[in-house]
């Protein structure tokens, strides 16, 4: 009955993984705090686990929930040691020479002779990833934790692991980083790490350029317990320079250097227990003040086509491949078990392509097997052809002289690259009011369209503005939106504020994304012009009464080119009486008082302001005039013919509002 459940579990995740790739994980997601206050965010195949008590806040695990469809005894297992709460696996940030670990401080063994920072956002979950943010004075570091799909798998089984680290100090830093993963298949925490053709149970370092794509793990290939991968090389990771297995004792009691000891068994330090543990290395680094650098691997359930026999065997490679300029191959790995009685006698194994596909050595001899000899097999397979079949289908056959044959098909998706488009909008028709732009700030848009064949992963935008054009408060110029499958569209905002300018604008956005992906598109903004404009604004409105003064202010706005005025305000000598005037703030500078004109009030029905401005200004208070309130029949002020001058007393055109 539970194989039924799964099997249809299975299909009906399957089918939404395939019609609906951006929401199938979102469709499984569940979110809770268990009783050991850890934060867990998880599907139907795995969870993340992350510690959110202040010690060793921020470090996780991550445990399989329903782990493969079609198995039973690989649920509720843990993948990263993390029980009850997670702590053993932590990560360390190189900054200049000294060594600090990432997250809440702890007293206990892993990590404990690293420095720390201050955990200044505790771990929560936004757009379906825990998030964690740690300061190192002035770096920002931040750790995102988000199922993905396994790359073997083709199903949200597998956990891309993320730091991003800024640079906010106004000089460089020498920035690295080191991941550390207390690794454990189930029960079984002493199974062999399988890296290409090499079968891992002692200390041993791998360069960069040796990694393989992937590497696995399981206890037995007739009957694995769990099957797990991280993910070194692809479109969705960053590779790290060098990476280390070792055990879990060195690697927690070393921050950043360790008791390395190349061959010697997986035997945590200062005990007697295997127990085996990885380490991924990106080596320290120039970041110029304001940069920012991203690290990305990716660690969970992994995929093998297995089929059990006196000889079994299984066959694992990626589910989907994407063919672009820089990737031309893929691996084929096939794993072999002699899980027969008596020796295999001379074992060979065939990989069989279909035409366009080929690799070196098809057919290699594995020799004589003992009962429960295991040996693994890679094949480099290049395209001979750039018109690919949508999917393929090939076969791995091993053969022993005194056993029966076995054999495993197994398909690969072959896709393009990503390909974005970038619609750049503005988002809100902009008008002048009163002389000022509105609305200021006002809203730009990027919709980021993926019409291409594959998922551009860790996309980030970037918004470019022209001199004039400013982002709003607390906004920032570059936003995250993580990754962007086929067929989907994300839309990035920012807030912008226009400053003293008009006219037609161009502003830019950068879309960037792992692989080298980079595009730039540009659009102009039409701010309207701003003309100037003079205004009466009435203040003190409750007061009006009959007896009460009553104040209404001339306001300028857009006045940079104006240098003088000849103004005349009409009013109703039987409604209003004007008592006083007063100089406005253009007419002031540092607390000091500037040459002004007093208003002439005395002729009747009339009031003039003749004005030469002392200062270059935009905008500001002309005067104040300050009326009696005689009757309230009507507070009726009006412009008479007034006159402005700029340059060389060269007249200008300006605008003129009675009290609205």
């Amino acid at each position: 009955m539970n194989n039924i459940k799964k099997l249809l579990r299975f299909m009906i995740f399957t089918i939404l993984v395939f019609t609906f790739p951006c929401t199938a994980a979102e469709d499984n997601v569940f979110v809770q705090t268990d009783e050991f206050n850890n934060l867990r965010l998880g599907n139907d195949y795995i969870v993340i686990v992350v510690n959110k008590d202040e010690n060793a806040q921020g470090r996780f695990a991550i445990e399989t929930t329903g782990g493969a469809p079609m198995r039973n005894n690989d649920d509720h297992k843990p993948l990263v040691y993390g029980r009850p709460k997670p702590w053993t696996s932590y990560t360390t940030i190189w900054i200049d020479g000294e060594h600090y670990v990432f997250g809440g401080k702890t007293g206990r063994r892993a990590g404990k002779n690293g420095k720390y920072g201050e955990v200044t956002k505790e771990p929560y979950v936004k757009n379906n990833s825990i998030h964690t943010m740690t300061v190192f004075n002035k770096i920002s570091v931040e750790q995102v934790l988000t199922p993905v799909k396994s790359s073997t798998t083709g199903l949200f089984n597998s956990v891309q692991i993320k730091y991003r680290i800024k640079n906010n100090d106004t000089r460089p830093h020498k920035i690295g980083l080191r991941i550390m993963l207390d690794t454990m298949l189930g029960e079984n925490d002493g199974a062999p790490f399988r890296f290409g053709q090499d079968a891992v149970t002692t200390d041993r370092l791998y360069y960069k350029k040796e990694l393989p794509v992937f590497w696995q793990a399981f206890d037995t290939l007739s009957n694995p317990n769990v099957t797990s991968q991280g993910t070194f090389n692809g479109p969705s990771v960053t590779p790290p320079d060098k990476v280390y297995l070792a055990d879990w004792g060195s690697l927690a009691d070393g921050v950043w250097n360790f008791d390395f000891n190349p061959n010697e068994e997986f035997i945590r330090k200062g005990e007697f227990e295997t127990d085996s543990a990885i380490a991924m290395f990106w080596v320290p680094e120039i970041l110029k003040p304001g940069q920012e650098k991203t690290y990305i691997t990716e660690y969970g359930l992994g995929g093998i086509t297995i089929v059990p026999g006196l000889i079994s065997l299984g066959v694992t490679s990626p589910a989907e491949v994407t063919i672009n300029k820089i990737n031309r191959s893929f691996p084929v790995i096939a794993y072999v078990e002699n899980t027969a009685e008596i020796a295999a006698k001379n074992v060979k194994i065939k990989l069989s392509l279909p035409d366009k596909l080929t690799t070196e050595q098809p057919i290699r001899e594995l020799g004589n097997m003992e009962p429960g000899d295991i040996s693994q097999i890679v094949w480099k397979v290049t395209p001979t052809d750039s018109n690919l079949p949508r999917e393929i289908s090939y076969e791995v056959k091993v053969e022993a002289d005194n056993t029966d044959s076995n054999s495993v098909s197994r398909n690969v998706k072959f896709v393009g690259p990503p390909i974005l488009n970038v619609e750049l909008k503005l988002k809100d028709k902009l008008v002048t009011k009163l002389g000022k732009l509105s609305p200021n700030p006002f809203t730009v848009s990027a919709t980021i369209n993926n019409t291409g064949d594959s998922t551009l992963f860790d996309v980030n935008t970037t918004l470019v503005l022209p001199p004039g054009l400013v982002l709003a408060p607390k906004e920032r110029y570059r936003k995250y939106t993580g990754f962007i499958p086929p067929d989907q569209s994300v839309e990035v905002k920012w807030q912008v504020k226009a400053l003293d300018v008009e006219g037609k604008l161009p502003f830019a956005v950068e879309v960037r994304g792992l692989g080298g992906y980079n595009s730039t598109e540009i659009k102009n903004i039409k701010l309207p012009g701003r003309k100037p404009l003079i205004y009466l604004n009435i203040r003190d409105e409750d007061r009006l009464t009959e007896g009460e003064i009553i104040t209404i202010d001339v306001m300028g706005e857009n006045l940079e080119n104006l240098n003088k005025m000849d103004m005349v305000l009409k009013y109703n000598p039987y409604h209003l009486k004007p008592i006083y005037v007063s100089r406005g703030n253009i007419f002031l500078k540092d607390g000091k008082l500037l040459p002004w004109e007093e208003p002439n009030i005395n002729k009747e029905g009339v009031i003039i302001v003749k004005e030469e401005l002392p200062r270059k200004v935009n905008r500001g208070k002309i005067t104040s005039i300050h009326f009696k309130v005689i009757s309230l029949q009507q507070i009726d002020l009006t412009w008479g013919e007034s006159r402005f001058y700029g340059n060389n007393n060269n007249p200008i055109k300006v605008e003129l509002r009675g009290i609205e």
